[in-house]
């Protein structure tokens, strides 16, 4: 029996109120942010916290009495918050929790809830620190410096920072920085009295201490970093590329073309400080420094065994199954006298297929590494390192080379995520959360000094031996300015 008009118009008229109950649903005000959760919301998600580590955290089952150590801190947790603990709290207990692991990948994110934060930014130099306004300028010209917050020197504030850090990464400036602008956070970790403004104690040439007290901001924006070309003429026969995007250079044609007139150069300075992404496209360029391509993997790579996952997990990473290798014996040998029954079979990742690139016989490679290299970028610097036509400049990586699991707390909205798989390297020792050491170390949170950088190149574009240029890096030259861009400047 077909529908006749009196039908048709009824299921027109209940569509359309369908329709206006769904728009109005956008005119009812948003639900007032949660401030506080009560202890019963605290333990739910500390529950399901720790649930999601023993299931999913491939670190948990590197350290066997890790499990003892963070059932210690959830029942002081559960002692010092009887009643109620703020959002903004909880969020930093869980960064503390998560220290634990010392888990490179672990992520806490959250829709933050207003919060006093230092109303400057901190800038290391030497054994000073800068106070700097949100255009990246001295806060005051006369006293650039700054000694003291609120009547501490600044090394305490760093003391009380490190609480959030996992222990291998207390001595890392950059991994304070972030906490050290968390001013009413640190001020509550220690005690003290949260209060509207802050006292700050300056100096400049002469020495002497300047107070003065600025109003405490909820949200403190720097300066936005600056755009870099592509690729930059350093010098004749010296070329910059600098990459922050790795799955850019698999999708832009006009970025390999960037990138393959930067490799004609004798010397290529590649910036990979704050790399990320994980395409394994210019793995496939840069094997082009390698003399001459190895049979055996470039490493190998395990995760966390769990009902959910495939065994293809690791595949997005670019590892194949073991059992397409030949090990040498003395690496085989390595993975089997690693038992982990947690852990899933081993799996390998092959060298990847070069792409046709012209780099001149004496071709050299000058790559800039620093904490922010992960993913891929890990890969990248850990290949690199062992050619010999190849110098690593910079800081330690972290060792992030792990597929993450991501979730959420249920009560406090906490989003979270943590490495479910390790990397080991070509000889079967681990990697994740250990990284690569440069051959030169340069702190990366200050601009380079280009002609230290560049006076490691001999006029034969050979690369210097490390200890013959440490010293020259150390001199306070100025910063190259007549690099010449010759791409269009863009922003990965």
């Amino acid at each position: 029996m077909k529908p006749g008009f009196r039908e048709i118009v009824s299921c027109f008229i209940l569509l359309l109120l369908i329709s206006c109950l769904q728009l109005g649903r956008f005119l009812l005000p948003e639900p007032a942010k949660k401030e506080l959760l009560s202890q019963r919301q605290m333990k739910t998600d500390l529950t399901v916290l720790v649930k999601q580590l023993q299931q999913h955290s491939a670190f948990l089952v590197l350290d066997p009495d890790i499990e003892s150590r963070l059932e210690k801190r959830l029942q002081r947790l559960k002692q010092e918050y009887r009643d109620s603990i703020a959002i903004n709290r909880f969020t930093a207990e869980v960064n503390k929790l998560l220290g634990e692991l010392k888990d490179p990948g672990v992520r806490v994110s959250q829709t933050a809830l207003p919060s006093g934060v230092l109303p400057l930014r901190l800038k290391p130099m030497e054994d000073k620190w800068l106070a700097l306004n949100d255009k990246d300028e001295p806060l005051q010209n006369d006293t650039p410096f700054i000694s003291h917050i609120d009547g501490l020197p600044i090394s305490h504030w760093q003391k009380i920072a490190n609480h959030f850090l996992p222990p291998e990464q207390r001595n890392s400036v950059q991994m304070q920085m972030p906490w050290l602008q968390q001013l009413d956070l640190l001020r509550r970790e220690m005690g003290l009295r949260v209060k509207d403004e802050v006292l700050l104690t300056l100096y400049g040439a002469d020495l002497q201490p300047q107070n003065i007290e600025v109003k405490v901001p909820q949200q403190f924006l720097s300066a936005p970093l600056s755009i870099l070309a592509s690729w930059q003429q350093l010098a004749p026969e010296i070329a910059l590329f600098t990459l922050t995007d790795l799955n850019a250079i698999e999708t832009d044609p006009q970025l390999q073309q960037d990138l393959l007139r930067a490799m004609s150069h004798h010397i290529l300075v590649l910036d990979l400080r704050h790399a990320h992404g994980f395409s394994d496209s210019l793995l496939q360029f840069l094997g082009n420094y390698q003399d001459g391509l190895s049979s055996q993997p470039l490493g190998y790579g395990r995760y966390r065994r769990s009902p959910q996952l495939r065994r293809d997990f690791l595949r997005p990473l670019h590892f194949e199954p073991l059992t397409q290798f030949a090990p040498f014996p003395p690496v085989q040998a390595a993975l089997d006298n690693q038992p982990q029954p947690n852990l899933s079979h081993w799996y390998a990742r092959p060298i990847p297929k070069l792409v046709a690139a012209t780099v001149p016989d004496s071709g050299r490679l000058v790559l800039l590494i620093g904490p922010d290299c992960r993913q891929e970028c890990e890969w990248i610097a850990y290949a690199a390192k062992r050619w010999r036509r190849a110098l690593l400049v910079g800081e330690p990586t972290r060792g992030d080379l792990g597929r993450l699991h991501h979730f959420t707390l249920p009560a406090s909205g906490l989003k979270l995520s943590i490495s479910a798989s390790l990397g080991y390297d070509g000889y079967g020792q681990l990697l994740s959360g250990i990284g690569t050491e440069p051959d030169l170390q340069l702190p990366t949170d200050a601009p380079l000094q280009w002609q230290g950088l560049l006076s490691l190149i001999s006029p034969e574009q050979r690369l210097r031996k490390p200890t013959d240029a440490q010293s020259e890096l150390a001199l306070p030259n100025t910063q190259l300015s007549s690099a010449t861009p010759s791409s269009a400047a863009r922003q990965h």
